[in-house]
């Protein structure tokens, strides 16, 4: 299986700003599809997720209305299976050997080559083709890119786009009289007055209990000017911006004090937990938690920034993951589980999800809708153009959890020790990686 990079170029195609695309919605042809829509009713299936329609965050309002529709359009029946969000690779990998898949499942971006390693999904491409035609195709942001084209084959369409960004407490930094800091040395500076009275300035997370340490790693590393994974997709990590980086993380901790010394056992629910609970002030997080962690903390009270960097004129590239939805391999229903998935990637699931979650939709035409132009939407509208001026994909490697895991085991040793040889961890680390990607 070949390993494939989306270039910076083609996430530059992320601009919604043009017109739709003619047949982009997909909404032609009603009086056909009217029949077509009802050929699996009564029919039921089985989808997976760690989000269910009975839920009450935001995302999970969405799915409600999302799938509310759906029935009603189609009289199919969809049953919800709910697992933590950080085992539903292992999860359908093992399902799939057991004989026991469901229907359709969520697969998130950075786990694709993963599960697909595990032969754990069937190619969407008849379904596609007898679906979309090639301008239709257009419509969609990265979903035909090189990225999430594996082996020239459609496993999963994305059902959302996540970029990331700096949570800030606007109040907080009213309170001081400071600016949102646009460096990582302004970062510090922010944070130390921040701190104090069970507050902290900076949060990042360390635990190994849920390896996407990436979230916040490539920006920082990127954002220095360094590499993590060669064209080969070999360790590049040994390098004086990841040590730059590292010591950060190091210094929030030991020197600045900015950062708790329990981040080393702190998850990416910890994290966010923090912030909404009001003891942090400034962390990297995605789009799609936007809209709760305002809820929590009150609208008035975040802004989100661009990523700082060493460069006040050049933020950190906003790296850009999101949740996509396939077809396990041996699922009883695919055809039904196809008429699931056209609903869910279409422009009209596509505004519900963006208008009730906040979510980045990975439609263009989308963009085009009424809602968009709101200024309830102003924020998505930013984060667009952040992603179309300034942004790269997350890893979407087969080794994606080894990755974070060998790299998170080198920023423990840093945490623990703060006169540590970072340049002799992460060499180390680099060989580490490379046995890994060998023996893959």
């Amino acid at each position: 299986m070949t390993s494939k990079y989306i270039s910076r170029r083609e996430f530059t195609k992320f601009a919604f700003a043009g017109a739709a695309l003619a047949g982009g919605s997909g909404l032609g042809h009603v009086a056909s599809a009217v029949a077509q829509d009802r050929a699996f009713e009564g029919q039921a299936i089985t989808h997976w997720s760690f989000l269910s329609p009975e839920g009450t965050s935001l995302r999970e309002q969405a799915i409600n209305e999302i799938e509310e529709r759906f029935k009603a359009r189609t009289g199919i029946e969809v049953n919800y299976e709910i697992f933590p969000w950080s085992e539903l690779r292992t999860r359908i990998i093992a399902a799939v050997q057991a004989g026991n898949a469901p229907d359709s499942t969520r697969v998130d971006f950075s786990a694709l080559q993963t599960v697909l390693r595990g032969e754990a999904l069937t190619s969407l491409d008849s379904y596609i083709d007898q679906t979309f035609s090639d301008n239709e195709k257009e419509d969609f942001v990265v979903d035909f890119s090189s990225g999430l084209m594996i082996d020239d084959h459609k496993w999963a369409m994305l059902l959302e786009t996540i970029p990331q960004g700096f949570y800030v407490r606007k109040d907080w930094l009213d309170e001081l009289g400071m600016p949102f800091p646009k460096t990582w040395d302004e970062v510090v500076e922010v944070a130390k007055a921040m701190t104090g009275n069970g507050r902290w300035g900076y949060m990042f997370f360390a635990s190994k209990a849920m390896l996407i340490q990436m979230n916040y790693m490539q920006p920082h590393i990127r954002g220095r000017g360094g590499l993590i994974l060669d064209e080969a997709g070999r360790a590049a990590f040994n390098n004086d911006a990841t040590a730059d980086a590292f010591q950060f993380f190091s210094d929030c901790v030991h020197k600045h004090k900015i950062t708790p010394p329990d981040v080393i056992s702190m998850s990416y629910e910890d994290q966010s937990d923090a912030f909404r609970a009001g003891r942090v002030g400034m962390f990297i997080e995605g789009s799609h938690r936007y809209r709760d962690n305002l809820r929590a903390v009150g609208a008035e009270n975040v802004q989100v920034v661009e990523i700082p960097s060493n460069d006040p004129n050049r933020p950190s590239p906003t790296n850009v993951a999101g949740w996509g939805i396939g077809i396990p391999h041996g699922a009883a229903n695919p055809d039904v589980a196809w008429e699931h998935i056209k609903h869910f990637i279409s422009p009209e699931a596509q505004e519900i999800n963006a208008r009730i979650a906040g979510s980045i939709p990975s439609r263009r035409s989308v963009a085009e809708s009424d809602y968009f132009q709101t200024e309830e939407a102003a924020y998505m509208r930013w984060w667009l153009n952040y992603v179309a001026e300034n942004s790269e994909p997350q890893f979407n490697v087969p080794t994606f959890s080894q990755l974070n895991e060998i790299l998170t085991n080198a920023l423990h040793h840093v945490l623990l020790d703060s006169s540590a040889n970072i340049g002799r961890i992460l060499a180390d680390a680099a060989d580490e990686y490379d046995r890994v990607v060998d023996a893959a």
